[in-house]
């Protein structure tokens, strides 16, 4: 007859980073963790910490925060995660895992994970659907753009990543897509990995590396290849002065990005400027995410 496993002596966190190397020892019920996120080990049990609940089962594949609201994709479904309360479903049937693009624009949120697109307003997703304009020669004229599968508001338009295309909307803030113009910048090589505002242009990355598109007119742009490393897809996060404390000793003195490529950690300023500030070996990922707080940037890499 078998005889019944309980741990329940917590150690805290152990000093090896492989399983193998840790504390666990059913006889007398003494532990240690790899990894624990906000818990404490009180008496040797674990106890979440006040403030802190279980909302969902499963994770997010998608999290974006505009300001006290927070949205996130799971399996086929939209979410809007509130401070307090339960976890509501804005949308279903999306295709399933495809991970979603977000951005703010006033009182607006906009959504595309490359299949399908919307928008979220007054707390409800809607469809991405052109308004009716005034003007004999404007109905019909306006539609609502293709989904992308990134999205980057700069100089009164949204842009949008759709396979090796960089497409966007009207502009003067008018975000739909002027179809018989059928607005677009040059291809990239291979499919966008990154699209990023930063101050003066847009830097776009794809299997190439990252180019400054120079300019606030899509039919003036220059384009130049700042970086000859091509980004990690969904390694980038976007930085602001103010927000964000000094990156290398420097202080932001605008919109920036960070992201990892193949060999390090790289910043993109205004203007085009990308420096890499840690060199280091990383994967080619079939998933990454990050995010950055005050003064740390955080990259979780999946083979």
């Amino acid at each position: 007859m078998k005889k019944g496993c309980r741990l329940h002596h917590c150690l805290g966190l152990g000093l090896s980073a492989s399983p193998a190397g840790l504390v666990c020892d059913p006889e007398s019920g003494r532990y240690a963790l790899a990894e624990a996120l906000n818990v404490d080990v009180i008496e040797g049990r674990l106890r979440r910490r006040p403030g802190f609940v279980r909302l969902l089962d499963q994770g997010m594949h998608s999290l974006f925060a505009d300001g006290s609201n927070l949205y996130g994709g799971q399996a086929d479904r939209l979410y809007h995660i509130p401070e307090q309360g339960v976890p509501r479903v804005l949308r279903e049937g999306l295709t399933a895992d495809a991970r979603l693009s977000f951005v703010a624009v006033g009182e607006a949120v906009y959504f595309a994970n490359g299949f399908e697109s919307g928008v979220i307003r007054d707390g409800t997703a809607g469809v991405w659907g052109a308004a009716t304009y005034p003007g004999p020669d404007r109905t019909g004229r306006f539609i609502a753009p293709p989904a992308g599968h990134l999205l980057a508001h700069f100089a009164g338009r949204i842009w949008i990543a759709r396979g090796n295309a960089v497409l966007f909307t009207e502009g003067a803030g008018l975000f739909d897509w002027v179809d018989s113009l059928a607005g677009f910048l040059p291809p990239a090589t291979g499919r966008v990995r990154l699209l990023r505002p930063v101050a003066g242009g847009l830097l776009i990355g794809d299997d190439a590396g990252v180019t400054f598109a120079a300019g606030a007119d899509p039919a003036a742009m220059t384009f130049t290849r700042v970086c000859p490393v091509a980004p990690l897809p969904g390694s980038d996060v976007a930085l602001a002065p103010g927000w964000h404390g000094d990156v290398a000793g420097k202080p932001l003195d605008g919109p920036a990005a960070i992201w990892a490529g193949r060999d390090g950690i790289y910043l993109g300023r205004g203007n085009g400027q990308v420096e890499r500030l840690v060199p280091a070996a990383f994967p080619e990922a079939s998933r990454a995410a990050a995010m950055a707080t005050t003064h740390r940037y955080l990259l979780v890499l999946e083979p």
